[in-house]
């Protein structure tokens, strides 16, 4: 057996060599292999000069056979628990307790060998465990806690948990610890004993988070809950589940306000802080265009000083001239036109206008970019234009009363006015040549809307839009109900 040796030994290190990569997990183990190997190298050089120094060969060849004996134990351990056995789920502790197994039947081995007593060292064993145990009862118990977590098996890797003032993803579970990330990135060992004491809170994927805000009795709350749980399932919200849906509700009424909270679902656990202030900046721009002051919202919101709001540097007069549709319009039809203009803010992310929705209103851009998006038949997004201040959409359902054509998706935050089909009536009713400018205008915007979902060259696409014009012009004349001999005048 000592004969061979040196190759087992050669074997085990080439072993340990060659997995050392594709087992990352088992380096500390191919790291104590090739130790042990070491001072086994060590220990046969000393008894190959044997004859230099007085060295018993006997107590050498006994523990050169044991030291390399440790290190097939770990070698092999490498390769079963935690590659092979690993995979099909059997718990760590386990690997761990055959390896200090065979730890000890190698060295009670070796004591046989060299002539040791060990039926004396049994009958200390007794006094020697009292000792170790009071010394090492906090380790101990660690372990223990280790053992029966790992046998429970109801805290497992990538679970996130609370526990304490702790809170985080767990990396892994040890016999003496189990170690978790918070959200910050800090990494937090946490004593088993410790978890096996505590009450710990295993966080689902999906779970339900109140976010609340205070509004004043003055406000009507059906409106306010209508308002915001609108707001909150017209577009998608970042780690927010569509399913179940989010929802407005009344969680008490105090002395000075009512206590509202927005009740949504959130997919991830850990992102509290992000989704709750997307889920609030919606809610302020839902609330702000349902016409609520603001400056009313308290503990919730920081408040904008009072003044004119944002986006309106532009008074609605100057947006409808710089609007080509109604170029033709006087100053003081703009004005009388413009007086029906609502001021509307939004925030990134929200849908401004639906593809299929119907609609009798379109928009003029003041601030910040919109993008114009078309939804195909296979359901892919193809993106239209980008609106920004000075540009308008809609204007087909206004005309028209046809459905929204594209979706229009605030990128950033956008300030705009709306204009409602009730506004434009007594303006087109007195100016039906509007019409004919108009459609010309809406011609080459759905020119290049058909460009998009049909792929048509330059001159197909031309003489498409030549088409529309008449199309969109009788349409227009039938929606206000323009009766055409009042318009050949003009």
């Amino acid at each position: 057996m000592y004969v061979y040796l040196p190759w087992i030994a050669l074997v085990l290190a080439l072993c340990a060599a060659a997995l050392w990569k594709p087992i990352p997990r088992s380096q500390p183990r191919f790291r104590a292999a090739i130790g042990f190997l070491v001072l086994w190298l060590a220990l046969w050089a000393g008894t190959a000069v044997a004859s230099y120094w007085p060295v018993n060969l006997d107590l050498a060849r006994h523990v050169a056979l044991a030291l390399v004996e440790l290190a097939a134990v770990q070698v092999i351990a490498g390769i079963i628990f935690d590659f092979a056995v690993e995979k099909t789920g059997v718990p760590r502790f386990a690997a761990e307790m055959v390896v200090v197994i065979c730890y000890v039947a190698i060295c009670f081995n070796l004591f046989i060998s060299l002539g040791v007593n060990v039926t004396g060292i049994f009958a200390t064993s007794a006094v020697v465990t009292a000792v170790i145990g009071l010394s090492l009862q906090d380790m101990l118990g660690n372990i223990a806690s280790g053992i029966a977590l790992e046998f429970e098996s109801d805290i497992r890797v990538g679970d996130f948990i609370r526990v304490g003032d702790a809170a985080g993803f767990v990396q892994h579970v040890r016999l003496r610890h189990t170690a978790i990330e918070t959200p910050d990135g800090d990494r937090i060992l946490l004593p088993n004993s410790f978890l096996t004491r505590s009450a710990v809170s295993l966080v689902p994927p999906l779970r339900r988070h109140f976010i609340p805000f205070n509004m004043p009795y003055s406000r009507n709350p059906q409106e306010l809950i209508d308002a915001v749980t609108d707001a909150l399932r017209s577009s998608p919200i970042k780690n927010v589940a569509p399913e179940p849906a989010p929802l407005c509700m009344i969680l008490e009424m105090t002395p000075g306000h009512i206590r509202y909270a927005a009740v949504v679902w959130m997919l991830l656990p850990g992102k509290d802080p992000p989704t709750t202030s997307a889920v609030l900046n919606r809610i302020y721009f839902s609330l702000k265009r349902a016409g609520i002051p603001l400056s009313e919202i308290s503990n919730l919101l920081e408040m904008m000083p009072e003044g004119q709001p944002r986006g309106e540097s532009t008074t609605p007069v100057d947006i409808l001239r710089l609007t080509p549709i109604f170029r033709l319009l006087s100053d003081f039809e703009l004005e009388e036109l413009g007086a029906w203009l609502r001021h509307l803010s939004f925030a990134p992310g929200e849908l401004i206008i639906r593809q299929g929705d119907y609609g009798d209103s379109m928009y003029f851009v003041t601030s910040g970019t919109v993008a114009i998006t078309y939804q195909s038949g296979d359901r892919v997004e193809h993106q239209v234009a980008r609106m920004e201040a000075g540009d308008f959409f809609g204007e087909m359902s206004l005309l028209t009363g046809e459905v929204r054509g594209a979706n229009a998706v605030a990128l950033t935050r956008v300030d705009c006015y709306k204009l409602d089909k009730s506004g434009l009536e007594g303006t087109i009713s007195r100016r039906p040549d509007l019409a004919d400018d108009i459609s010309v205008v809406m011609a080459h915007r759905e020119m290049e809307l058909s460009a998009v979902r049909e792929k048509l060259d330059l001159e197909t696409s031309r003489l498409k839009e030549s088409e529309n014009q008449m199309q969109l012009l009788t349409r227009i004349r039938r929606f206000f109900a323009i009766d055409n001999s009042s318009s050949r005048g003009f």
